[in-house]
């Protein structure tokens, strides 16, 4: 079975790198990454590193969403 690797790229503004991890853990506590996400890469077995492509991980509309966008446009 083959080993696919999916990298998640975030950028979290920061004066130094203490000061960036302490405010991306407290994004993670509070389950606010996703605000400092760029991008998703994925990258295929054996591949050299820098290269992948970009993927969207968000999680499929619920129906709520899909009937609202269907009758709203």
């Amino acid at each position: 079975m083959a080993k696919y690797t999916i990298i998640r790229i975030y950028e979290v503004p920061a004066s130094n790198k203490h000061e960036a991890i302490d405010r991306f853990q407290e994004a993670l506590v509070l389950h606010e990454e996703k605000d400092y996400l760029v991008k998703d890469i994925l990258r295929e077995p054996g591949a050299k590193a820098g290269t992948g492509i970009k993927i969207d991980l968000k999680p499929p509309q619920g129906w709520f969403g899909q009937l609202k966008k269907q009758l709203l446009g």
